[in-house]
């Protein structure tokens, strides 16, 4: 038994699993990523999973707006569909503003290591807002295409665990993960 993260879309699942990877405790502890078409796909593959594999699962959502109120509903509409499943103590449903992509910008070392150009300080500032649209610009400028393979290629050679402490939106994820492994293998601590 292990667990699941279950994303929507290539980017998202891309920077999930090497999130996971570079993570001390998390990684080679059987973790495994989906990635799918759009959240509603994300809160049925999680359905799916939890009633057929009984395993904990995260749902990471890309939450589209910086509305607490929307991200709750959005959150919400998650959960019902989770609930009927399984209790939450055996997911967690978290979204990100305004999309995962956004993580790649809480650490500008990291982003301008997997970028093909340097991104001018506008681009720095709309990619808190709109993070796959800037990406796709930079990587359009830069004539690598199609997007998004060539941020996946790069992705696959980035080392994402400065994140972990820069993206407090991660925490919950970490917590969740550290405790359900813990709990698979008695006598470790989360």
């Amino acid at each position: 038994m292990s667990a699941f993260i279950v994303t929507p879309g290539l980017v998202a699942g891309k920077l999930m699993r090497r999130l996971v990877n570079g993570h001390p405790r998390l990684r080679d502890r059987g973790i495994r990523i989906r990635a799918v078409k759009g959240n509603a796909g994300a809160s049925r593959e999680a359905r799916e999973i939890i009633f057929w594999q009984r395993v904990p699962v995260v749902v990471v959502l890309d939450a589209h707006t910086l509305s607490p109120d929307l991200m709750a509903e959005q959150c919400g509409w998650a959960h019902l569909l989770l609930e009927r499943v399984e209790p939450p103590s055996e997911w967690r449903v978290l979204a990100v503003a305004p999309e995962i992509a956004v993580l790649l910008f809480r650490d500008e070392q990291l982003l301008r290591s997997v970028l093909p150009v340097s991104p001018s300080f506008e681009q720095l500032i709309r990619g808190r807002y709109e993070p796959n649209r800037v990406l796709a610009e930079l990587f359009a400028q830069a004539g690598e295409q199609p997007f998004p393979d060539a941020l996946l290629h790069r992705l696959d050679q980035a080392d994402l665990s400065s994140l972990w402490s820069v993206a407090p939106e991660l925490r919950p994820l970490e917590e969740f993960l550290l405790e359900k492994l813990a709990a698979q293998q008695p006598g470790t601590a989360p």
